[in-house]
């Protein structure tokens, strides 16, 4: 068995509500084909570096923001290409990334939500002194 991490992006239109449905078809879809869910995240809504699109059905959707989550997993090598093709046929899903990963969690968005805040209160933005970098 080998240890994988899936970060995915929701479409913002889901409601909030809805969110722990999608993971739960998330986590269904490893355990369908053998695979163990045994870490994650519960999905935030994040504005996106850029605009994004999919089409489901008859509607295309074009985002700037979307819930992001991951779910950490142990899975047979084999079984990966059909958890991907599950996880690509969920509406809901907007984009999504399987990549092996260490059984360790070594970063949350929590986390670093919370030391971005620890920072800014020691530092206050208009005090703050970025570095400037020449450009040659």
């Amino acid at each position: 068995m080998q240890i994988y991490e899936l970060g995915y992006l929701i479409l913002p239109s889901i409601a909030e509500d809805n969110l722990p449905m999608v993971e739960d078809a998330l986590k269904a879809a490893i355990a369908k084909e053998g695979g163990n869910v045994f870490a994650g995240e519960v999905p935030f809504r994040q504005l996106l570096a850029y605009t994004m699109s999919k089409t489901v059905g008859s509607s295309r959707y074009v985002v700037n923001e979307a819930y992001v989550g991951w779910v950490k997993f142990e899975a047979e090598p084999n079984t990966v290409p059909q958890i991907k093709d599950s996880v690509e046929k969920m509406s809901e899903i907007l984009r999504h990334l399987i990549v092996k990963a260490p059984k360790e969690a070594t970063f949350t968005f929590a986390e670093a939500r919370k030391k971005l805040e620890e920072r800014e209160v020691k530092e206050p933005a208009e005090t703050r002194i970025e570095e400037e970098v020449a450009v040659e």
